[in-house]
């Protein structure tokens, strides 16, 4: 049930909390969710896949807002000179991540630690086990494997790698990340007609709370999404350092496209190559 009824019910269902922090992400989760019934395309697994992954959002903010209630302190930690790549996708960005996130100096977020932030309660490893959330994160790549075989190829995915920060902008409810899983024009449209300065200042929030948890002076961020946003990310991040990787467009274009409609048999009957290649051909002349 893709409703907004379903998704925190389910997520306040998991958690054991209530408390979902400020409440205008419930506006732009019913956005999101309007474009996803509007999409003739999406398949029964899609719909399954995509209400797990609203569930997983919703519950890591309840999480998050629970730690910060217990813990208000983690709001003065200081989040200084932040190194953000930016660059359009498919254009070099994780690489040049993964190359820098190899300087012990810098605080990366593994792609385990983006899915779930915040660890469950009563799941702390034994003394040298690992993070419940380290194993589930494996489990989820391998049943991806299971499903794209080929994705691996053009995004290496792994549990313990550097990944981006889109996963907890998601958590706001407010990032073009929505649109990388279909071309949802009214999301897009939605979420480039509003100022994402708050969004950033959430992202900022969730920094916070992982450094607590885990530490880290000197943050190392990735997103595309970053292009079309330098307004609010500088005003949140004033003294970070940005750098751009860049690519001929053309060939961004077609691997994008490419990427897509590969992964895009996860969620949609029919794919649509074209269709996926034009969305993405205007999205990133725009960015």
């Amino acid at each position: 049930d893709l409703s907004e009824e379903a998704v925190l019910g389910a997520a306040c269902a998991q958690t054991g909390l209530e408390d979902f922090g400020a409440q205008d992400f419930r506006e732009r989760l019913a956005v999101i969710l309007q474009s996803l019934a509007e999409d003739r395309d999406l398949s029964p697994l899609g719909r399954m896949t995509y209400f797990a992954m609203l569930v997983r959002f919703a519950a890591n903010r309840l999480r998050i807002e629970d730690l910060l209630r217990r813990h208000p302190e983690i709001h003065d930690i200081p989040i200084r000179r932040p190194i953000i790549i930016a660059g359009l996708a498919r254009s070099g960005t994780t690489h040049l991540q993964n190359l820098l996130s190899a300087d012990a100096n810098l605080r990366s977020l593994p792609y385990w630690e983006a899915q779930e932030p915040v660890p469950v309660p009563g799941e702390e490893p034994a003394a040298g086990g690992e993070d419940p959330r380290i194993l589930r994160s494996r489990q989820g790549i391998a049943m991806q494997d299971d499903v794209i075989p080929l994705f691996k190829l053009m995004f290496n995915l792994q549990a313990e790698r550097a990944h981006e920060e889109i996963d907890l902008l998601a958590i706001d409810f407010s990032t073009m990340f929505f649109e990388t899983l279909a071309p949802l024009a009214r999301w897009r449209d939605y979420y480039m007609a509003h100022d994402q300065t708050p969004h950033y200042q959430y992202l900022r929030k969730v920094l916070q709370v992982l450094t607590w948890l885990r530490g880290g002076e000197r943050w190392l961020l990735k997103s595309p999404q970053h292009l079309e946003q330098f307004g609010p990310l500088m005003r949140v991040f004033p003294d970070a350092t940005v750098v751009l990787t860049h690519r001929d467009p053309v060939a961004t274009v077609t691997s994008m496209a490419t990427l897509t409609a590969y992964t895009a048999r996860m969620s949609r009957d029919p794919v649509r190559p074209q269709a996926l290649g034009q969305y993405w051909a205007e999205r990133i002349e725009h960015m």
